[in-house]
């Protein structure tokens, strides 16, 4: 006997919305792409989100490690090389003679040259990693397909990057206060929402934001909550001298798509009388 659509099992043959694969034998999870079959999820599955973040790793481990290691390799040895060669910049500054002046300098002018390359190519870096992730949720296959679709519009994760980290900066002060942290999340949220929407949908910045200002009204403290947890996760891989990164992060980010590509489809629904 088959069963309804709001029950708890689809009925033989249904097909997934995200991926288009027909399941043969009743199933709450796509065979394909691994997302949620039964029922219409709630508007804000964040638990779901989370397993399907877990799922797309334990089904793509190689590249899922692979893929955000392209960002986080870089930003790490800079940090390393930053963090000494400030110190070889002062101590050679501090020098006698003016060969070691001029040495420092150098140095100095090498590391300011290197943050400039990682403030401008970061954001649509990773604006291409959120574009391999989403696309991976859809069809349950991550590849490097999409990975220098943020560089095709590198104009607009800059400036929306930038605009967004700006603000976040200006309000870390106010983290000794309440209203602080949500505030500072709440941006974040609208960073991410943004750079997914300008790589799937190929949007200018300001259509971006306004798209992720939509999903954020009358959704605020559950983004909020949903941030904070992504947050958390990604942070616990600092713990195991930084290793535990290769971890929490793809599961992170393929918890961030799920949660984009379900608020997208929302947003896509015409409005309830």
């Amino acid at each position: 006997m088959e069963r309804g659509p709001g029950s708890e099992e689809p009925a033989a043959g249904f097909r997934c919305s995200s991926c288009g694969t027909v399941t043969s034998q009743p199933a709450r999870y796509c065979p394909s792409c691994g997302r949620r079959l039964a029922g219409e999820a709630p508007d804000m599955d964040i638990a779901g989100w989370v397993e399907a973040g877990w799922r797309l790793f334990l089904r793509n481990i190689g590249l899922a490690i692979g893929i955000p290691l392209i960002v986080i390799v870089p930003m790490i040895a800079f940090f390393v090389f930053g963090y000494f060669g400030f110190i070889g910049v002062a101590v050679l500054s501090d020098g006698a003679p003016r060969a070691l002046r001029v040495a420092g300098i150098a140095l100095g002018a090498l590391l300011g040259l290197g943050a400039l390359v990682l403030a401008l190519a970061m954001p649509a870096l990773q604006a291409g990693i959120y574009a391999c992730f989403v696309d991976a949720t859809r069809t349950g296959k991550l590849t490097t397909g999409n990975l220098w679709a943020g560089f095709r519009h590198w104009w607009a994760c800059t400036w929306v990057t930038g605009l967004l980290g700006f603000a976040m900066v200006m309000t870390l002060p106010l983290a000794l206060v309440v209203i602080g942290i949500p505030l500072h999340l709440g941006l974040f949220s609208l960073m991410w929402l943004s750079l997914f929407r300008i790589v799937d949908e190929r949007r200018g910045g300001m259509e971006a934001l306004s798209f992720a200002w939509r999903v954020m009204h009358g959704r605020l403290w559950m983004m909020v909550l949903f941030t904070f947890l992504i947050y958390i996760l990604m942070s616990a891989g600092v713990m195991g001298m930084y290793f535990g990164v290769v971890v929490t992060v793809p599961i992170g980010m393929g918890a961030l798509a799920a949660g984009y590509d379900s608020l997208s489809k929302k947003e896509r629904l015409p409005a309830r009388a």
